[in-house]
């Protein structure tokens, strides 16, 4: 390899999430963004388990790279039944807090991952609690922007930590992808002979 050559990724992941991205290159893996281009629409009588199973391995067969892992993943909020995805505008991702305010509810994030014709496929489960949110604060932080693209219309590891009191499960599943179940799966498929690295958070 001369130093002008890009060096290969350790994975390659089916989507445009910058906290999927950061999460795995925070461990020091190289990640080739190739979002997949698929219909997220969710089927009538739909359950959020078994939605973001089938988005996340559609994800994962659109994406074709030989030799290389591709990891897919999908996230939703469910409560009452109902899933809760990413709010379109400030309207809904007020009416979204306001339904999660004082309550416990599901974060799901399914993810598959293919690797030498060999696949892995896992849906992780974290149960969130939240304190009763006053309607100022809902105003407030629907004005923030935070919720923009954020499945449920918040993010926990920013500005909507002040509402959430309790998580049961992995935390960084809320994020948007369960790190340790994902890692452990790559190991077990072997397609991770670079990991850990020498140091966390450093690229060779």
């Amino acid at each position: 390899m001369t130093s002008t050559d890009k060096p290969l990724p350790d994975l390659v992941l089916a989507s445009a999430s910058p906290r999927r991205r950061e999460l795995l290159e925070r461990l020091g893996l190289r990640v080739e963004i190739r979002p997949a281009d698929i219909d997220e629409s969710i089927l009538p009588g739909e359950s959020a388990r078994t939605y973001v199973a089938r988005v996340s391995s559609a994800k994962c067969a659109a994406i074709q790279a030989p030799g290389f892992a591709v990891l897919a993943a999908d996230t939703t909020v469910a409560i009452d039944g109902s899933i809760l995805g990413k709010p379109g505008d400030a309207h809904e991702a007020r009416e979204m807090l306001s339904r999660l305010a004082g309550r416990r509810h599901e974060v799901l994030t399914a993810y598959c991952i293919r690797f030498n014709n060999k696949s892995r496929a896992q849906t992780v489960c974290t149960q969130v609690s939240m304190r009763p949110i006053e309607e100022a604060e809902v105003r407030a932080y629907a004005d923030s922007g935070e919720w923009r693209d954020k499945a449920g219309g918040y993010a926990v590891q920013g500005i909507a930590a002040v509402f959430v009191t309790e998580v049961l499960g992995s935390v960084t599943n809320v994020i948007g992808l369960p790190i340790a179940e994902v890692i452990a799966d790559l190991r077990a498929l072997q397609a991770l002979p670079n990991y850990p690295p020498t140091a966390f958070g450093e690229t060779p």
